[in-house]
């Protein structure tokens, strides 16, 4: 109905236009110009009188571009629920998010209706994100994440990583689509941390978009907590598919290309002042970087139908993310999972079991190794396991036992080697596959007939012994 109440508004603006044309003419009294009898004053008489309907014609085009940016935005709030009103800035003129929208739409061949936005304050725009990362990770699984990777030293100490991944997540998207009053909320320049961060716009209208459409199917609560490895995965999917749309958008609409001009490692790119720790930062990274070509491959295979597809069958793992075509293999075989006879220390239960994944074993790998040393060590990862208990005695860090399943034995010769050099490094060891340093009770031990690697972060000496029975 509301496409045949504008399609009738624009046949009638149009039947209107035609008819002033003529109206014009017959009350200014004008006659056809005679080019061949007429005097050089009616020829100047004649082209004022053109001049005179041509801006006022103008004139006319522009109110309707006006009352057209009028209808979309009303348009684009029928159905919200809660949504704060628009505000305008002091110019009274609104940036065409919701014409950008409806374009981004048409070339992602969505059937919707276009986002409603307003502007408000980064930091509203961030508390937003962090209100939907808690939904997505509730009962403190991201600060239990963060307590398990500072026991086995990847992260310098336990901290609550959602409030930096928000904060992360409005910088590199410019805005957040608020699901509850269905509304986009984009940062006012006024309180953006650079300029960088209001040229992501187009890149969060785009995530926006694709979260209303496939947010349900992407994040199914039903299913359950998804392990670390799994949500990153998930997380390329929507993130990829909105670089991928804001690329080709920018290709056709050149104005909304990336205006960044800082290199990612400057100290002064936005996402540099966010301060998370190198690993995390690689974590909340990966989505946007390589889901992009992951994508990009989808797109190159099946189009937007192949993405539109993959959101039901989402990516399982970064593995899938990194190679595509494993994830378009359709026999693709289903994630090994590690068993073990009891997870129980001292008849305590872990506060963190977990799946890291292979991009997670990569970074670890490259904080001390060469990116091809790194590479080849996480390159036969078939599947992993990290546990994690608490430390009484005021312990620096928890307990923690990390197990990677390989290929075979090269592969996890390749691992043990790559880890026991970042472990040397770390602890300034020698290079012992067992030691003590720092105040942790340290062992990298093999396992499952030889295609296991096992690491062992411990606080004191007992634990350390009865975790190596434990993961035996």
């Amino acid at each position: 109905m509301l496409l045949i109440v504008l399609l009738a508004l624009g046949g009638g603006t149009a039947w209107f236009l035609a008819g002033l044309k003529p109206e014009k003419q017959a009350t200014s009294g004008a006659e056809p110009i005679n080019v061949t009898n007429g005097t050089v004053e009616d020829l100047q008489k004649q082209i004022v009188l053109l001049q005179g309907q041509i801006e006022y014609l103008q004139g006319q085009n522009d109110v309707l571009k006006d009352e057209n940016a009028e209808l979309l935005q009303k348009l684009g709030s029928i159905g919200m629920k809660n949504a704060p009103p628009v505000v305008l800035p002091d110019d009274g003129v609104a940036p065409d998010f919701v014409g950008m929208g409806l374009e981004m739409m048409k070339m992602r061949k969505l059937h919707a209706l276009p986002l409603v936005t307003t502007s408000v304050s980064q930091e509203e725009v961030e508390m937003a994100i962090l209100a939907w990362l808690k939904r997505q990770q509730p009962n403190d699984e991201g600060k239990k994440l963060a307590r398990g990777l500072a026991a086995l030293g990847w992260i310098p100490e336990a901290i609550d990583p959602l409030p930096l991944r928000a904060a992360l997540l409005a910088r590199q998207l410019g805005g957040w689509y608020d699901e509850e009053s269905e509304t986009m909320f984009t940062v006012d320049p006024s309180t953006a941390t650079g300029p960088s961060v209001t040229d992501n716009e187009p890149l969060g209208i785009a995530f926006g978009q694709l979260l209303r459409e496939y947010g349900g199917i992407l994040y199914q609560p039903q299913h359950g907590p998804m392990t670390t490895d799994m949500r990153i995965a998930r997380d390329s999917l929507i993130s990829g598919d909105a670089a991928l749309t804001r690329f080709l958008h920018s290709l056709q609409n050149p104005a909304s290309a990336p205006k960044e001009d800082l290199p990612s490692e400057d100290p002064d790119h936005p996402l540099n002042q966010v301060p998370m720790p190198a690993f995390l930062r690689e974590l909340a990274l990966f989505p946007f970087s390589r889901g992009f070509d992951f994508a990009q491959t989808l797109h190159s295979a099946g189009n937007f139908e192949q993405l539109n597809a993959a959101y039901s069958r989402p990516p399982i793992s970064t593995a899938e993310v990194i190679e595509p075509e494993v994830y378009l293999d359709p026999e693709r075989p289903a994630p090994v999972e590690i068993q073990l006879d009891d997870v129980k220390l001292s008849g305590v239960l872990p506060f963190l079991d977990d799946r890291l994944g292979k991009f997670a074993c990569v970074t670890a790998l490259r904080t001390y190794n060469e990116d091809e040393d790194a590479a080849l060590g996480a390159r036969g990862l078939v599947a992993d396991r990290l546990l994690a208990w608490a430390a009484d005695g005021g312990a620096k860090s928890d307990h923690a036992a990390w197990q990677a399943l390989f290929m075979d034995k090269s592969s996890a010769d390749a691992f043990f080697k790559a880890m026991l050099n970042a472990l040397k490094q770390r602890y300034q060891t020698k290079g012992e596959a067992e030691f003590t340093a720092q105040g942790r009770f340290v062992s990298l031990l093999r396992n499952r007939g030889d295609a296991g690697v096992v690491l062992i972060e411990a606080a004191n000496e007992e634990v350390r012994t009865a975790l190596k029975l434990l993961m035996k």
